[in-house]
């Protein structure tokens, strides 16, 4: 019995050991160093207790900087679940070349984030930006706009850029959810004299239930960590206009006030972590109730 079990610790201490040093360890520190005035100025680590959080939170420089982050992912969220759930349901009728559409569908998800927001930052150019360019072509040149330069716009051109690349990947956990719905209750349905929208309303969004959990709560943590898209297309510009708070984490580090920049990775952190199990509980209880 013992060898045995010593046998099966043999397979669980290497993961063990990277979770320890890789993520344990680093964390554990993120939070000393969050209650301390470490930064670029001095060698000296000082306690100072929970001085950054209070900052923190009375900063009015932060309520921009949040309210974005919460619009971004709130915004982003949906509309990334709602394209992809369209996306799938279009694919899932047989449409032709279903197999090519899904590949192009999902090549936006393959490219990095950074080389996405430095082609996006090309593509809304209010001068040789191709959007722009489009919109004169067709008549409606009286919508072109300074869509990163903007301080109402910048912060709305990077959610499309976010909801455009990952639209795509909801796409294929929904299309992996519709697989699961029985054919022979679409069928029943019909000869009941149901619709296309009763039958979607009604059996197919209940069976989806699982995978709009999945999708949400993934589009919510992305979109809450949101950085690199930011980063490359607008720098947090204008001014701090579409700054998030990734991007004040990366700026305070830059500052060299580590200890600030580190309790606002901590807020981040517990913020993911709550609003992660407030929602596993909210979409479990309704895929309960539609059971």
């Amino acid at each position: 019995m013992y060898a045995s079990k010593l046998y099966s610790w043999k397979f669980v201490l290497p993961a063990f050991v990277l979770f320890f040093v890789l993520f344990l360890v680093p964390n554990l520190m993120g939070f000393y160093y969050s209650l301390t005035n470490w930064n670029a100025m001095s060698d000296q680590v000082k306690w100072i207790g929970l001085d950054n959080f209070k900052e923190v939170f009375t900063d009015k420089s932060n309520f921009t900087t949040i309210y974005n982050t919460l619009m971004f992912a709130l915004v982003t969220s949906i509309f990334k679940a709602v394209i992809g759930l369209g996306l799938a349901l279009m694919l899932n009728e047989g449409v032709k070349s279903k197999n090519y559409l899904r590949t192009i569908f999902f090549m936006p998800v393959i490219i990095s984030n950074l080389i996405v927001g430095l082609i996006f930052q090309q593509i809304y150019n209010p001068d040789t930006g191709i959007l722009n360019g489009f919109l004169h072509a067709v008549g409606l040149g009286f919508l072109s706009q300074s869509w990163i330069a903007d301080p109402q716009l910048a912060i709305w051109s990077g959610m499309g850029v976010e909801i455009w690349k990952a639209s795509g990947f909801n796409m294929v956990i929904f299309l992996a959810g519709l697989q699961m719905v029985p054919k022979d209750m679409h069928e029943a349905a019909a000869i009941d004299g149901a619709n296309y929208w009763n039958k979607l309303f009604k059996i197919t969004i209940p069976f989806l239930l699982p995978s709009i959990t999945i999708n949400m709560l993934l589009n919510v943590i992305s979109g809450l960590k949101v950085f690199d898209v930011i980063f490359a297309l607008t720098n947090g510009g204008p001014g701090r206009a579409s700054e998030v708070v990734n991007l004040t984490i990366f700026n305070q580090f830059g500052l060299g006030t580590y200890g600030y920049g580190t309790a606002l990775s901590v807020v981040l952190f517990l913020f993911l972590i709550f609003i992660s199990i407030g929602m596993v509980r909210i979409f479990t209880s309704s895929e309960v109730k539609e059971g």
